[in-house]
């Protein structure tokens, strides 16, 4: 029989993991961003085309507006349209400029995750922002014309095939980064095979190290079907994670009843803090999940 693991060794283990899930993170970010800037650039496509030659993509963005924005007046709508479109041609250019990047490069990715504006706004909440308001300004386009107000092209100061040349270097791009991505999930579900594989390791810690591995399993095929990286497990809302932490607590407080050694029962209270910390938000950091028990 295989002697207890010491709290040491997992606490190695642990934070082996946690180097690689903050790489991941960073790369999970870097893909985000050009998700966001692909949908942009779409967008901003769309909004150069006359309402009646508005494609099926564009159409299916009506759905996404809120009961409050569809029952306002014609004259409240266009004047909103009218707004975002002036937010739109005032950062379509610094949008040209993050789709460029290099995303391979160090310095792009710095560049991309770690400047700010004067108003604290970091690059990536900026990407998601404009996100919003080109899709919202398409989808007031397409409000407009159920209506039977048709409203004619606009296309920004940037001549559409150098936006459609963007996003072909976007779509490379992003295989570059779901491969990076595929690459870290497999090394991390090889780590994690190796702690179940351990003899000394407690098998209330095994049970939870094997459904982490599950959900990983189903993050590939994700990935393989081309999802977008919000989709992955570990890209989740904190809401869905209490439950699922609550429920882990319990069932290890149940097994610990029946410990005896001082030992194991330090070794189990080490189990319930990998278990919130590998089921928590990945801002959420080994240091803090020990701090917090």
């Amino acid at each position: 029989m295989a002697s207890p693991i010491d709290s040491a060794d997992m606490q190695r283990d642990v934070s082996c993991l946690e180097k690689k899930r903050q790489i991941l993170e960073q790369i999970v970010d870097i893909t985000r961003a050009i998700e966001d800037l692909q949908e942009s650039l779409n967008a901003v496509l769309v909004l150069g085309v006359d309402s009646k030659d508005l494609p099926e993509d564009a159409l299916k963005l009506y759905g996404a507006l809120s009961d409050r924005l569809r029952i306002l007046p014609i004259r409240k709508i266009q004047e909103y349209y009218s707004n975002l479109e002036i937010i739109i041609r005032k950062q379509v250019n610094r949008i040209m400029n993050y789709a460029s990047a290099d995303f391979s490069a160090d310095d792009e990715i710095e560049f991309i995750t770690l400047s700010s504006d004067e108003d604290a706004q970091n690059p990536l909440e900026m990407l998601e922002a404009f996100k919003r308001t080109a899709q919202t300004a398409v989808s007031l386009r397409v409000l407009l014309r159920k209506r039977g107000v048709p409203t004619p092209g606009s296309p920004v100061q940037v001549p559409a095939q150098i936006i459609k040349q963007q996003l072909l270097h976007l779509e490379t791009q992003e295989r570059q980064q779901r491969e990076k991505i595929k690459t870290k999930i497999e090394e991390m579900k090889q780590d994690i095979q190796g702690m179940i594989d351990n003899p000394a390791y407690p098998d209330v810690m095994k049970g939870m190290l094997r459904e982490v591995v599950g959900n990983l399993d189903r993050d590939l095929g994700q990935l393989a079907r081309g999802a977008p990286v919000d989709r992955l497990s570990f890209v989740r809302e904190t809401e869905e994670i209490v439950v699922s932490e609550a429920e882990t607590i319990e069932v290890e407080e149940i097994s610990i009843e029946a410990v005896a050694s001082p030992q194991l029962e330090s070794n189990s209270s080490f189990s319930r803090k990998a278990a919130r910390w590998l089921n928590s938000p990945w801002d959420v950091s080994w240091k803090e999940v020990q701090k917090g028990s």
